[in-house]
């Protein structure tokens, strides 16, 4: 009986999202020691100086998940240059999978990477304020 309620409940998830794309980079993933590694495709990294990313785990159906995007919106011109900012979203096939490999269960979430991916740092899921963003941003590792 638990197994038809998660079911229910995961399918229930899965058809509340919708194929309605925003703007983004599509993302490959890549397996390295057993560290799950989100990386742009080969035609697309050679062309990005950014080294560092800001992964958005998103449904661009949820509430929660479009508050976030405007508020990512209104910060694109601070963010340029520092980050990119890599949509990952329920409505993609393929995006499914970084999801089970970053262990990401609540939306929206927002995680610091680097260039290959690697995780550096992650926010707690739900809606962050551009002050939040900013101190994220501010935990760049300097080199």
């Amino acid at each position: 009986m638990s197994r038809y309620f998660l079911f229910f409940f995961l399918l229930t998830f899965l058809a509340a999202c919708s194929n309605d794309e925003q703007p983004g980079v599509p993302v490959n993933t890549v397996e390295t020691g057993g560290q799950a590694v989100v990386s742009l495709p080969a035609s697309q990294a050679t062309h990005d100086a950014t080294a560092f990313k800001l992964v958005f785990f998103l449904n661009p159906n949820g509430g929660p998940c479009r508050m976030q995007d405007a508020i990512l919106g209104e910060m694109t011109k601070e963010l340029t240059g520092k980050v990119e900012i890599q949509y990952v979203k329920t409505s993609v096939p393929g995006d499914r999978d970084i999801f089970y490999q970053y262990g990401i269960r609540s939306l929206p979430t927002l995680l610091l990477a680097d260039a290959n991916g690697r995780e550096i740092k992650r926010m707690p899921p739900g809606v962050q304020r551009v002050d939040d963003i900013r101190r994220l941003i501010q935990s760049i590792p300097q080199s």
